[in-house]
């Protein structure tokens, strides 16, 4: 098997961010079993996940790493992750949650089944990037990687292929023995989640189940990729090895002399007081603030997935025990009495439906550019080089819209297709590609608020103005362009369409958001109508957006867009993307 990404970190943290999203998914059904209390669980989860990902970090440290550490107060661009000392971390996490909230009664357990599927999920990432690369191998299933990996990296350096190769050797796929040890033992703990008499057994069980997995698969593992543990053998095992080796005899004795510990103790689950809550929330949210150089972008991003409804549920919980029931009362009618009053009006009990059938273009002609190396500021030793994009698509797509006196429901799917083309402005280097994919989506508004989700699958192609890549070796970028095979769309939007209204899309355009329209922010106002609209917008890099939704007619509708370069982007001053978009309505009925 061959994996050859150009962008395979993008890869890597997709699945990272799908990992910890699936644990959390994952925690709260565990939690909601136990019956836990919501705000006090997610604040556990928060605190868990925080000394996971620090304990990723230490576990693999070098003493180069935690001299730069030492002395800046953060880890290098650079770094290693170590599974070990996730796992070390992630136990006194919980310890410290239940000391700090006063947890009286049994969690842990609660943490077994969701981890083992999350590293599932997470090595996934890692397959893609070949970062935990295993040594070389004949057999059928080994897997070459191309030369943006660590594997090929590093067997160049090792001499073991030259400047006329293209791939690595074959290697075992670490990552996949991972992943498949993973999925058995999360198997496992649910056949055996009913047989252990103590709590905390069952993690205790699974902690041993991949500590075992962790010992065999490093027989295949190419040392140079464990970090801070690489070429360290003593009795011909890795320290690795010995350490997991001496953690499965402690934790096999340690659930032996717990089961024969016959315990008839019942535990009664009781919600912690709101002040509690809120000065742990507190106590978290000044750790984060204070250590947030320890984390990576996509790292806060997890973390934020289970603290901001934890934020959410303690702030509710103080409202209810601290507010009086005359401002409760009122403010829940006020808030009524202004959604009823500025609410559209249909009928109660009908339901508008409508076909739509649409078509598109898209054409774009600007600059964009992508730096390739490491370290900060004026130590940075990196290359850089623009490219010249141009890019023409075409779209067609269908939905189905049905308003009743709430809301307005859309679901469809948009087809697209096209090509792009880029030029070195260094090197001269020319790539051009076929840009096509489909989109199935689902959106949901009312008045006041709206929201869609959906996933772009296909030959997908992504031009960011700036593109900064971390990588030891500052190689001459050759490409502007990431790829990718699936991306996500998100819409939000906050106030009436009518009136004035702010959203945003992610992945949300029509004909297609690739290669230039995939992330924007913009406000908009119908002045005073439904049908028609105007907005402007802005994209994460700074350019402009003016996009405008005009009726022709009752049966279609016309949304032009065009973005440009404000001129505050170096280089950029010419640049200019433009789509446009017809809606065509096939048909209309009303539903009882």
């Amino acid at each position: 098997m061959k994996i050859d990404i150009a962008n395979g970190q993008y890869f890597y943290d997709l699945f990272y961010q799908i990992s910890f999203l699936l644990v959390l998914i994952i925690y709260l059904i565990e939690g909601h079993k136990r019956k836990f209390p919501w705000s006090t669980w997610l604040l556990v989860i928060v605190t868990v996940r925080i000394f996971f990902i620090i304990g990723s970090k230490f576990g693999a440290i070098t003493s180069e790493d935690f001299r730069y550490f030492a002395e800046n107060l953060r880890f290098p661009a650079l770094y290693n992750t170590n599974l070990i000392g996730a796992l070390i971390f992630g136990f006194i996490g919980v310890g410290i949650a239940k000391i700090l909230l006063r947890i009286r009664y049994p969690i842990l357990d609660a943490f077994a089944i969701a981890a083992p599927f999350g590293m599932a999920v997470q090595r996934i990432g890692c397959l893609m990037v070949g970062c935990c690369y295993g040594t070389e191998t004949h057999l059928p299933w080994g897997i070459k990687y191309g030369v943006d990996s660590p594997a090929f990296v590093h067997q160049f350096f090792t001499h073991q292929i030259g400047m006329q190769d293209v791939l690595s050797q074959s290697i075992h796929p670490v990552p996949l023995y991972f992943i498949i040890s993973c999925l058995l033992t999360g198997i496992v703990l649910i056949l055996l989640r009913h047989y252990w008499k103590r709590p905390g057994n069952l993690t205790l069980f699974g902690l041993m189940l991949l500590l075992v997995s962790r010992f065999l698969i490093e027989f295949f593992r190419d040392p140079e990729s464990n970090g801070s543990f690489q070429g360290n053998y003593f009795l011909g095992l890795k320290l690795v090895q010995l350490f997991s080796l001496v953690a499965v005899i402690t934790l096999l004795v340690v659930i032996r002399i717990r089961e024969k510990q016959q315990t008839t103790k019942t535990f009664i689950v009781q919600a912690n007081h709101p002040l509690h809550n809120a000065y742990y929330l507190l106590m978290l949210s000044v750790l984060l603030f204070t250590t947030k150089n320890w984390f990576s972008e996509i790292e806060l991003n997890v973390l934020f997935f289970a603290l901001v409804p934890a934020c959410l549920l303690v702030s509710v919980s103080l409202i209810k025990n601290y507010y009086s029931l005359r401002v409760k009362i009122s403010t829940i009618s006020l808030m009524l009495l202004s959604l009823v009053l500025m609410s559209q009006k249909i009928p109660k009990g009908d339901t508008i439906s409508t076909k739509n059938i649409r078509f598109g273009f898209s054409n774009g002609d600007y600059t964009n550019n992508h730096n390739i190396g490491h370290g900060e500021g004026c130590s940075r030793v990196s290359n850089s080089q623009s490219f010249k994009q141009k890019f023409s698509l075409g779209g067609l797509g269908y939905s189905i819209v049905k308003k009743d006196s709430l809301k307005v429901l859309e679901y469809g799917v948009n087809g697209y297709f096209g090509t792009r083309s880029e030029t070195g402005l260094i090197t001269g280097a020319k790539n051009n590609d076929p840009v096509l994919g489909i989109n199935p989506f689902v959106k949901i508004s009312n008045n006041w608020f709206g929201g869609g989700i959906g996933l772009h699958l296909g030959n997908l192609k992504l031009t960011p103005y700036y593109w900064r890549e971390e990588n030891n070796i500052a190689s001459m970028p050759q490409t502007g362009t990431q790829n990718t095979f699936i991306y996500p769309l998100v819409y939000a939007r906050i106030g009436p369409e009518k009136i004035l209204s702010l959203s945003y899309h992610l992945g949300d355009h029509f004909p297609a958001p690739f290669p230039a329209f995939y992330e924007y922010l913009e406000l908009g106002s119908g002045f005073g109508s439904n049908n028609f609209r105007l907005n402007l917008g802005l994209n994460f890099m700074g350019a402009f957006i003016l996009k405008a939704k005009v009726p022709i007619g009752d049966r279609f509708i016309l949304e032009p867009l065009y973005q440009w370069n404000n001129g505050l982007i170096p280089d950029f001053n010419e640049d200019y993307q433009f789509s446009v978009g017809l809606h065509y309505l096939l048909s209309s009925s009303n539903t009882r």
